[in-house]
């Protein structure tokens, strides 16, 4: 049983919770210039001694030093050694007990920890709500050839902020890069209404209605998008100005954007990649024993991996790079590689499978999807999915030159490139994006 969902409203309110941080930062910074304001003009009037040079400390205190440990004439709790930090921090030692000490090292070092995801989240909404720079500037290589294809055009340029009220955000489902794992996650740890093929799960999938069901403990719009009949549907129910998802996932980059977007309800493109290599050897292990999917191949159980990638025709080839440009079939040439380039600089936010936990918490940030937990809370269940894993990646790595790891370089070079592009993109974004430097 489905039931109508707007979820405009609350998307519209995710960044408030950011910005309540940035009104509690304003007030805490203006207590502290006061208090300093105050310790500053009281030290002033306190008289000083000079020893050994340039020291300036308090005078009790060098009394105590001349007279090898005799006790100051100070207030235990009074401190007037003015602002040099020697004097305040040996001042300090004298009063605290090591086990208070102690206690208050831990306390500092938890809350710069909890600082620093403070901050980059700040960051991060700074950056995207303002100034949010593209990835990489184009070279002139970049200029042969490079316009973004015109289907893509209703997915938003990263150039511009993000605009939760007119836009989607859309996972490009590229499989075996950890796009089980990144579904559970929104699933599960941010809580989020998803499209995708869960819609088929429901029993009134027919209905001529758009609505939202509940379904193995998340939440789906009763559409599927990972089919062209499906996605066709979608469109027609008007699936991005319903505003019910808050992700849309599909594998069929031109077809979906194509029919779902449009330059009044655009898309938020973003994705995990992995290395092609990985993906293929991840591929030819579960196609040996997936009799349930299309693409299973029995044959593939007394078939060596080096065989798969070079003589059987069932490995994957360049899957990615093709399916950016929309060029299933024929010969992939440079100026393919190029558009694919351009079209991961100036529409994407990319992840590495890699880097897939901090790739979530970057897309976490970028959305805002803070709806039902704390940041703590979203963090401790990403890393439990995390940790469960996917069986589909179990596997043993190809040692680097062997003749299967060759074979399967060569039939994906073009992925290879692209791949290696990504990962300086991860770096990039992450620092002009995220304010995070490697």
């Amino acid at each position: 049983m489905h039931h109508k969902h707007n979820n405009l409203g609350r998307r519209q309110r995710q960044r408030q919770p950011i910005a309540s941080i940035v009104q509690a930062g304003e007030v805490a910074s203006r207590n502290h210039r006061t208090a300093t304001f105050r310790s500053n003009k009281q030290a002033s009037e306190t008289p000083t001694a000079t020893i050994k040079g340039d020291e300036s400390i308090d005078a009790s205190f060098a009394t105590e030093i001349k007279d090898h440990g005799k006790k100051a004439p100070t207030t235990r709790w009074s401190y007037h050694g003015g602002d040099n930090k020697l004097s305040l921090f040996l001042w300090l030692l004298r009063q605290v007990s090591p086990g208070i000490l102690i206690l208050c090292c831990f306390f500092v070092y938890q809350n710069s920890r909890r600082s620093a995801l403070v901050m980059a989240a700040l960051k991060a909404s700074r950056v995207v709500g303002e100034t949010q720079p593209t990835a990489l500037k184009a070279t002139s290589t970049d200029r042969l050839g490079s316009k973004v294809p015109a289907a893509l055009r209703n997915l938003a340029d990263l150039s511009l902020p993000y605009n939760p009220t007119t836009e989607t955000p859309y996972f490009w489902d590229i499989h075996f890069a950890g796009e089980t794992l990144a579904e559970s996650v929104f699933s599960k740890c941010y809580t989020l209404v998803q499209s995708c093929e869960h819609g088929l799960k429901q029993p009134g999938y027919r209905n001529e209605e758009l609505g939202v069901f509940e379904y193995n403990g998340g939440s789906y719009v009763n559409v599927d998008t990972t089919t062209p009949d499906g996605i066709e549907r979608a469109a027609t129910l008007q699936l991005a100005e319903s505003h019910l998802s808050n992700v849309v996932i599909s594998p069929h980059l031109h077809l979906f954007t194509s029919q779902i977007f449009s330059p009044t309800s655009k898309g938020r493109f973003f994705s995990l990649f992995r290395n092609p290599i990985d993906r293929a050897i991840s591929m030819y292990h579960y196609l040996q024993t997936a009799s349930w999917d299309p693409m299973y191949n029995p044959l593939l159980k007394d078939m060596s991996l080096e065989e798969y990638a070079s003589t059987s025709g069932s490995a994957e080839n360049n899957w990615v790079t093709r399916f950016l440009v929309n060029k299933p079939g024929g010969v992939l040439r440079e100026k393919d590689m190029v558009v694919a380039k351009e079209i991961l600089r100036t529409k994407c936010l990319v992840g590495l499978f890699e880097e897939i936990e901090p790739s979530l918490a970057r897309f976490q940030v970028y959305f805002g999807w803070d709806y039902h937990q704390s940041p703590m809370e979203s963090s401790k269940c990403r890393r439990a999915v995390l940790e469960r894993g996917d069986p589909r990646h179990d596997h043993e790595p190809l040692e680097q030159g062997s003749p299967a790891w060759n074979a399967l370089a060569t039939v994906n070079k073009y992925d290879m490139e692209l791949y290696e592009y990504a990962k300086e993109l991860f770096v990039l974004q992450g620092e002009q994006i995220f304010g995070i430097n490697l």
